[in-house]
């Protein structure tokens, strides 16, 4: 069961939108995809976005006026993420506030290392989800393939602890997602990692497999994962999943580059804005 709609989207919860669109009528965009900065503390690897250069933010108070504008607009949920790290940017938490007090749905992708204190309680009242982005089951490799300090391994496991403790002291809602990207230098003790994040007080822990972009500088070559690694560790997430904590392996199949359709009729729904201002229907389209 896909509990936590990884597999799928939730245009099925907007009925309306949809119908809207069948009758040619316009469409407000119900999802918005912002990144408050294309600067990153982390250079991993794999990261499609490196070949666009990590340079640039919004001008100051240009982020909130944005959230005004898009509630303004009926947008629904709000995400922060993008090319950088949107930590990076001090008016990201704001922001957050802001859109959450507007009564849109808002949600964060980070990777984790500059997170405050003094923020996780907006961050655990405020956000729908939060999704980590941790790549590597020891500190030598985390520092291997995110390009950073061996020492932001062990903060951003404590830091994903201090928002669990949080997130119950508050009752809040929030889910607390980590995605990792499996490479064969990275295979190794994902099995002690995902029972470190269970005991820290992450909801889930997803696996997925490194999906080549046309742009991306990191080499495929020796990427594939074998057939009885990859069940090994289906079987693991089998047994140390329960109500409250999943962990997800991600299917190969959604790796192909081979379209079944010619058009998408998703891009009427979303709205991707860069920190540059620049607009796109996507941001697997940056720039095109």
């Amino acid at each position: 069961m896909d509990k936590f709609s990884l597999y799928s989207h939730k245009l099925k919860y907007h009925p309306n939108a949809v119908a809207d669109f069948y009758n040619d009528k316009n469409v407000d965009p119900i999802y918005v995809e912002i990144s408050p900065t294309a600067f990153c503390n982390h250079r991993c690897v794999f990261c499609h976005y490196n070949h666009l250069g990590h340079e640039g933010k919004f001008g100051k108070n240009r982020m909130l006026e944005l959230v005004d504008e898009l509630a303004q607009a009926n947008t629904k949920s709000l995400v922060f993420a993008g090319i950088g790290e949107p930590l990076l940017n001090k008016e990201t938490i704001p922001a957050i506030k802001s859109a959450k007090s507007k009564g849109i749905d808002v949600a964060m992708s980070t990777n984790g290392a500059l997170m405050k204190e003094d923020d996780m309680e907006d961050i655990a009242k405020s956000l729908t989800w939060i999704r980590f982005s941790f790549n590597a089951a020891t500190k030598e490799n985390y520092a291997e393939i995110h390009k950073a300090k061996e020492t932001d391994f062990e903060l951003v496991l404590a830091n994903i602890k201090k928002l669990a403790d949080v997130k119950k002291a508050t009752n809040s809602d929030i889910t607390i997602g980590i995605q990792y990207v499996v490479l064969p230098q990275t295979r190794n003790n994902i099995e002690e990692l995902a029972k470190r994040l269970k005991e820290n007080g992450a909801d889930y822990f997803v696996i997925k497999h490194f999906y080549e972009h046309e742009q991306s500088e990191f080499s495929k070559t020796s990427l594939l994962i074998s057939e009885d690694e990859l069940s090994t560790l289906q079987a693991f997430a089998s047994e140390i999943s329960d109500d409250n904590f999943s962990m997800i392996v991600r299917s190969r199949e959604n790796l192909t580059q081979h379209r079944i359709y010619n058009k998408c009729y998703g891009l009427p729904f979303i709205v991707y804005i860069r920190e540059n201002g620049d607009v796109y229907t996507c941001f697997s389209y940056q720039h095109d």
